[in-house]
Formats: structure tokens, sequence, C-alpha cells
């Protein structure tokens, strides 16, 4: 308890000190690593499954009160994007608290390399290409017509991201509510950010209809740079739908999904406004199970990027693959995704063979 207490004490201080020093920013970036990052399964589902109650790490991201029963998985999903200059990574498991209590935690990793900085070598002679005859551009700080880059002066930097997720939640009055502790640490070149943010959701299950509702960057997610800037993220709602069909006779699982979601400054061009005023957006899945082995899913975000996937499941196995396309000719955002769970007494048995054949 002290030891958190101190924790505490020491971030309340470091907002403090720094609110009297430098500048307070809302912005609508920053902790986009939480949002786009997870596993196959959830992406196939345009990341829809707000009221979906199943045992995967990917949607603990989206409702912290999603962490229903402990799961003894270990689930890794490697991302690449943009030819493969942006690159993610996420790991998700559950850890024991005590006999009866545990956290969901992920671990997530996005980073960009090669990011080319042209500060310095803009060769800025003007329209005529020529050093010292002041004629129109010359000096002015644009790249204007004759003039061009200086190759060697050209430096390229490194983008990163490290995120941690811890997610708890408790049933009360025949709800679920869990809370999510987010921590990330962003470096841009030699620059570098420290910070934390709340998420809290709830979840509850009537029969064969779940509802989920969620409130992230309570009361705002904060960002502290090495210069003493701090960016604020402000918060925004989340609810959604599930509904469960079962064909007993067909050993058929049908579930269709909705997710609704109230922004704020991070709305898009994209996003509808309700009353005129109140941005929002939607994004739909649907999952259907055969036999509890074998899955297909589709999905649709609101900015028209369909999600499809299939995935296959054994008692302590799971193989997950995702493909996201936004229909547009450039193809950015045709992402192939695979996800792979393996439970923890495999790797266990896997390990202490191995360790029997060394000895």
């Amino acid at each position: 308890m002290t030891l958190r207490k101190n924790i505490a004490y020491s971030f309340f201080s470091i907002l403090i000190l720094s609110k009297g020093v430098s500048d307070i920013n809302v912005v609508s970036y920053g902790w986009e690593v939480f949002e786009r990052n997870s596993d196959s399964r959830t992406l196939a589902l345009a990341q829809s499954s707000i009221a979906y109650p199943v045992q995967n790490p990917g949607t603990v991201l989206l409702n912290p009160a999603l962490s229903l029963n402990y799961n003894n998985m270990i689930g890794l999903t490697h991302q690449s994007r943009m030819s493969g200059n942006s690159n993610s990574e996420f790991i998700g498991f559950d850890k024991y608290i005590n006999d009866s209590s545990w956290v969901s935690v992920i671990m997530l990793y996005e980073g960009v390399d090669g990011i080319p900085d042209t500060r310095g070598a803009l060769l800025d002679w003007g329209l005529d290409g020529i050093f010292g005859t002041f004629d129109v551009g010359e000096g002015n700080g644009s790249l204007d017509e004759g003039e061009r880059l200086d190759v060697d002066n050209i430096r390229f930097f490194n983008q990163n991201v490290f995120g941690l997720y811890g997610a708890h939640s408790k049933i009360f009055n025949n709800w679920r509510f869990g809370v999510g502790l987010k921590i990330i640490l962003h470096t841009i070149d030699k620059e570098f950010g420290i910070g934390a943010g709340l998420d809290i959701g709830a979840f509850r299950n009537y029969k064969n209809t779940g509802i989920g509702l969620i409130v992230k960057n309570l009361p705002s997610s904060g960002l502290i740079w090495e210069s003493g800037n701090i960016e604020i993220s402000p918060p925004s709602l989340h609810f959604g739908l599930h509904q469960k069909f079962s064909i007993n006779k067909y050993e058929l699982e049908i579930n269709p999904m909705l997710r609704g979601s109230i922004l704020s400054l991070d709305r898009s061009i994209d996003s509808e406004l309700v009353l005129g005023k109140i941005p929002m957006e939607f994004s739909a899945g649907f999952e259907a199970i055969l036999k509890k082995k074998l899955f297909f899913r589709i999905g649709m975000f609101q900015r028209g990027t369909l999600a499809s996937g299939i995935g296959l499941s054994w008692n302590d196995l799971s193989i997950d693959y995702a493909f996201l396309n936004d229909g547009s000719l450039n193809g950015i955002e045709k992402n192939h995704l695979l996800s792979v769970s393996i439970s923890t007494e495999r790797l266990k048995k896997y390990f202490s063979n191995e360790t029997q054949e060394v000895k």
C-alpha cells in the first residue's frame, strides 16, 4: 500500500510541477497504440465486440469489464503496415492476484523506422537555384521551383511507442464493472514522453443479449514530455450490443454485434453528426462458429474499411487470421494479421521436456 501511495504522489507531483512551467495542450492523438493495435479476432470484427463476452485478450482493450474469467492462454499478434515501415506487436495474458482474482495484462509496441528529417537540408537559393542573388523565393524557408535538398544533410529517425494495459473487473448488482489502467512510453528521435490513463467499463448479459458501456480516458489521459509539455486526451463514450443465436442441430452459433462511439476531438471526416453537433462513429461485426472449432468473421468500420477473418480453436491452441481492406487504390490499409494463442500449461510441458532433453 505504501508503494502505491508513493507512485500516486510522485505522478501527481510531476503533474503539478509541470503545470507551472510548461504548456498544457488538449489533443486527439497520442494513444493510438491502444486503439488500433489488437489481436486478429478483435480486428476482424471491426473492434465492435464491446459487449461480446469471449475470452479474448483484444476485447479487454475495448472494454475492461470483459475480463470475465481467468484465461490460461497467452496471445501473440504481429502486424505490419505501410510496406513494412510500421510494425506492431501485441501480447496478452491473465495473471492471478489470488485464488479468486486476476488481472488481464496486455503489452503493446508500435514503431515506425526510417522517418526522414529534412530540417537543415534545404538549399533555399530561390527560383534560379543560385545563392546570393536574392531573387524570388531565396531564404523563404519553402522548397520552391529551382531549389533542392542537400541529400547529405537529410537524416533519419525512428518513432517508438510502448504500452502497458492492466484490466480488473468485479460483479455488482448483476453488472460486471471493470477498470483499465494504461501506461505509455513514447519516443520520437531523442525526445521521450510518459503518460497514464484510465478506462472504466461495464457489461451485463441478459440471457443471450449482451450490453457493454465504456468511458475511455476518464477524466482524461495525460502524456508528459521531456520538455515539460503536457498533452491531454479528452474522454469518449462507447456502447455496444451483442446477440447470440444458436442452431443446435448443426452445432452452429451466430453472433452479430454493433458498436457506437460518441467522440470529442478524435472525430474524423467520416464521423456522423447526430443532431448536427454530436460526432459519432459506428462499427459492426459478425461471427459464425461451427462446432466451437471453426470461426468465420466479417466487420466494417465507420470509415468504410472492411475486415474479415477465420479462426481455428483447440483445447490449448488457437490460430486466428484477419485481413483489413479500406478499398483505396494505394492499398495503405490492406493489412494481414496472424494471432496465435497457446495455453500456459502447454508451454510449461514443452519447456519442461526441452530441459530434460538438455540434461
